[in-house]
């Protein structure tokens, strides 16, 4: 009887999912670099020439800084774009998923902006984006006054719990779909169900969006995957329901990148290329059911079921 109850409680315990956040965060901001500036930075996209692929520099660029953060990850980059005048322009993206307010925060985003200035002499435009939910007070600026002597550095600091859902819903901009995806982070944390319809909703409304590349679905779906983890009854349901959506578009179907697919992506596949294997095996099963072949015959042929060759039979 206790071991029954021990059980139990097990099972009813949640799943919980190890989340690479900062991961996640590194990847879409490299695949969709153009998108997150028009969504983030609208005024300085419009000046980027993205005819000519942005540079993203290597990460040794931070390293100084990283250690001193006592073996904590960062999500940054520093990437070079061109502009439409012909001037070259670095950009540094800083991601903080941590909740909690850091008195030391702006002291580090001015070291990140003074040592890469130091070396490389670059003009640079610094971001701060804070994906948690946690109301943080963090400023958005350095001052420093030490008799006489002052600076003053600021950037730009957004925070996605001060974006609205409906308004990130209704936007066309691909990278809302992404803050949206990372509020929801936080509010379906302990609620699968509720997690798996804003998945599904999220994901439908994406892929049947003509204005959205190919690539770039892909580039979401990956972020929007592993960022909402599902329990596995969860995860096969909605690859059930992705594959009904995408079964109806075969080229948009071929278009994915199979090996860099997304979960649900690939069970998609999965069950396309399960599908596909059945509906030729049901095909020969005709032919040989024409020919007045023995039924156990044909069920070892074609490895359907008797039930199955009945119906077509029939």
């Amino acid at each position: 009887m206790l071991t029954s109850m021990v059980a139990a409680l097990v099972m009813e315990r949640p799943v919980v999912y190890q989340v690479d956040q900062d991961g996640l965060w590194m990847k879409v901001i490299r695949d969709l670099f153009e998108d997150f500036l028009l969504f983030f930075a609208p005024e300085l996209h419009a000046h980027v020439d993205f005819s000519k692929s942005p540079d993203f520099l290597q990460q040794e660029l931070f390293q100084e800084v990283a250690d001193e953060k006592k073996g904590r990850r960062m999500a940054d980059q520093i990437v070079k774009v061109k502009l439409t005048d012909g001037a070259e322009q670095w950009i540094l993206v800083h991601i903080e998923v941590q909740s909690e307010n850091e008195e030391d925060f702006a002291a580090r985003m001015f070291k990140y902006f003074y040592r890469i200035y130091d070396t490389h002499e670059q003009k640079i435009v610094a971001f701060a984006i804070m994906t948690s939910l946690h109301k943080n007070t963090t400023s958005q600026d350095f001052r420093y006054d030490y008799f006489g002597t002052t600076l003053h550095y600021a950037y730009t600091i957004s925070k996605i719990i001060t974006y609205d859902k409906d308004e990130l819903r209704r936007s066309e901009k691909l990278f809302s779909k992404i803050v949206l995806a990372a509020k929801l982070l936080h509010e379906t944390k302990d609620e699968a169900k509720r997690r798996y319809v804003f998945k599904r909703r999220l994901m439908r409304s994406i892929v049947r969006n003509p204005e959205y590349s190919r690539t770039s679905v892909q580039a979401v779906f990956h972020f929007i995957d592993y960022l909402l983890r599902l329990p596995i009854d969860l995860e096969k349901k909605l690859a059930n329901t992705m594959y009904s959506v995408l079964g109806k578009e075969k080229e948009l179907m071929q278009l994915y990148d199979k090996d860099n697919a997304s979960p649900t992506i690939v069970s998609a596949f999965e069950r396309e290329r399960i599908e596909g294997k059945k509906e030729e095996r049901r095909k020969i099963a005709l032919n040989l059911l024409k020919n007045e072949l023995p039924i156990e015959m044909i069920m070892n042929v074609t490895e359907l079921s008797l039930e199955e060759i009945q119906e077509l039979q029939n």
